[in-house]
């Protein structure tokens, strides 16, 4: 199996889905600035449904997040909703906007971000779940997750336009 081929399924993503998860919560738990480390999973989710469409970024939101989920020991889906949507927003935008633009992983990351933590926020408040701090949290994620998006784009990146 090629790189490429192992790119356009659920291979690659799946192997790049699982070190993100291993680095976020080896590495980058130390690494991390007031309890926040940087959604490597989300930008895995968002170069992938870049890559391959709405609906593979969708499947592939739905597995990592239940995998965040299971992992967080938090309410079990809420993390796959919102990286469903994120990979859902993700892959919608790549069919407004051809992926060779700098601009584009910064737009989809921010976007599938404001999903996430919408739907995160959303469920803490039906749940009476209370978070100090909250808007210092969300901007301290959004900092520190948008670079990894450049970091990995190179690897998901496909110079074509999509169909």
């Amino acid at each position: 199996m090629t790189f490429q081929k192992a790119m356009d399924g659920y291979v690659g993503p799946a192997l790049f889905g699982l070190l993100a998860f291993l680095l976020r919560t080896s590495v980058f738990a130390r690494l991390s600035i007031n309890g926040v480390t940087p959604d490597l999973l989300l930008v895995v989710v968002v170069m992938t449904a870049l890559r391959q469409g709405a609906f593979r970024g969708a499947i592939v939101g739905i597995v990592f997040g239940l995998l965040e989920d299971v992992a967080t020991g938090r309410l079990i889906g809420m993390h796959a909703l919102g990286l469903m949507l994120g990979g859902l927003a993700a892959g919608l935008l790549r069919r407004r906007l051809y992926p060779d633009p700098w601009f584009v992983p910064l737009l989809a990351v921010l976007l599938a971000l404001a999903l996430q933590q919408l739907v995160v926020l959303t469920t803490f408040f039906v749940a009476r779940i209370g978070v100090q701090q909250l808007p210092l949290l969300v901007v301290i994620e959004y900092i520190y997750t948008v670079p990894f998006a450049y970091i990995i784009r190179p690897v998901f990146h496909r110079p074509e336009a999509p169909t």
